[in-house]
């Protein structure tokens, strides 16, 4: 079997361990071993950490915000999309691949100098509540809506509900509590009579 080149294992091994034990708890010297690497070729391929973890979190969340774009594609009614999104949540939490929000679990673990990753994830909140806005004004458009919503709003308390379902989830460790999010989105979103 062939190996995968040193900067693909360097990604793929430090996304499993970032979201398994958290980025502060995961080491340069860990990542290099279970990458089955040197230090020297890391530093090839990332000027540091951040730069790493940065580039992990992109990853991440370009995995995620295709994931979303899928489920919304499939289901355009968003309490149908709501739906959907709890079951991949559930799915992942029963086979215990749910860590939580990779982006919120990063921006509490990082250093206050650590600007590189924190403008990202910045960025990335920002794209996945825009796309939420897109896909809640077409929805409103097609009449899956009623279009007196303001998308934006919306798709920023959709946001954030997922993402305190997210900390609940980890904070309880209640996997009925994922269920909450299309249980608050029902009465956040106004389906049109």
């Amino acid at each position: 079997m062939k190996k995968e080149p040193t900067r693909v294992r360097l990604l793929q091994v430090s996304r499993n361990l970032f979201l398994k034990q958290g980025y502060s708890e995961t080491g340069l010297n860990q990542i290099v071993q279970e990458a089955e690497t040197v230090k020297a070729s890391l530093y090839q391929h990332f000027d540091s950490k951040e730069m790493l973890g940065k580039e992990v979190i992109r990853i991440y969340a370009d995995e995620n915000l295709t994931l979303l774009k899928s489920l919304m594609k499939r289901n355009p009614k968003p309490l149908d999309f709501v739906k959907a999104w709890v079951r991949i949540l559930s799915r992942e939490a029963r086979l215990s691949q749910l860590f939580g929000c990779g982006m919120a679990n990063f921006r509490a673990q990082i250093a206050p100098h650590e600007v590189e990753i924190q403008k990202e994830i910045e960025e990335i909140a920002n794209r996945t509540i825009d796309c939420l806005a897109d896909y809640l004004e077409e929805a409103a458009r097609n009449g899956h809506l009623i279009s007196k919503v303001d998308c934006r709003l919306l798709a920023k308390h959709l946001f954030f509900v997922y993402e305190g379902v997210l900390q609940g989830y980890r904070l309880l460790a209640d996997k009925r509590s994922l269920d909450e999010l299309y249980r608050i989105a029902e009465s956040l979103i106004p389906s049109p009579k």
